[in-house]
């Protein structure tokens, strides 16, 4: 069934920082495929500081090794958000998005953390940038 959660998702304009429940992106995740949409998924209940987290996003948006010189994973939000800009280029896809289970026990432990990626998200995806990647915070 196509929800507002789906038309959201493959929008190439508008917000791109979203909210919902397991079940939510249980129903629309059938009909993204077809749509040459992307998913990459990271475990929040996994993440405990800024250095974790650009770990996490390394692994699940599949960063080439070498990317980053010799580093295995962005080393500061500079080079973060760099990688949010360029992973259209190592998995092509229409669409992109990153799907951050267990949000809520991310964010009750790392509050100010999460409050931090919501904005660097947010100026990743926003205006002169290239960056087109959804972030999916799933409770």
């Amino acid at each position: 069934m196509q929800t507002q959660l789906f038309f959201d998702l493959i929008a190439s304009d508008g917000i791109k920082v979203h909210f919902c429940e397991p079940e939510d992106i249980r129903s629309v995740q059938p009909e993204l495929a077809p749509k040459n949409i992307a998913l990459f998924e990271l475990d929040g209940a996994a993440i405990h500081s800024r250095e974790e987290l650009f770990q996490a996003f390394a692994v699940a948006l599949k960063m080439p090794k070498g990317w980053y010189g010799p580093e295995k994973y962005a080393p500061n939000t500079d080079a973060f958000l760099e990688y949010l800009d360029d992973v259209h280029e190592w998995v092509p896809a229409k669409g992109h998005i990153v799907v951050y289970r267990n949000a809520e026990q991310f964010w009750k432990a790392n509050s100010r953390l999460a409050g931090m990626l919501v904005e660097w998200w947010q100026f990743a995806t926003g205006p002169g940038r290239k960056a087109d990647i959804h972030l999916l915070f799933v409770w």
